[in-house]
């Protein structure tokens, strides 16, 4: 195998890694994601140090 392959499949192994782990996180950043915007998101950067 050339570098050039090798390159190309570790990086379908990394990316395919990353959606996995996007999808198996979803539910879980939804949420987090839902109580840092009632928190007041990048406006309560000055409440909350």
């Amino acid at each position: 195998m050339s570098g050039e392959r090798v390159l190309k499949a570790e990086a379908a192994l990394v990316g395919g890694v990353v959606l996995a782990l996007l999808a198996w996180e979803w539910p879980s950043l939804r949420r987090e994601v839902r109580i840092w915007r009632m928190a007041g998101g990048f406006r309560a950067g000055h409440r909350y140090p």
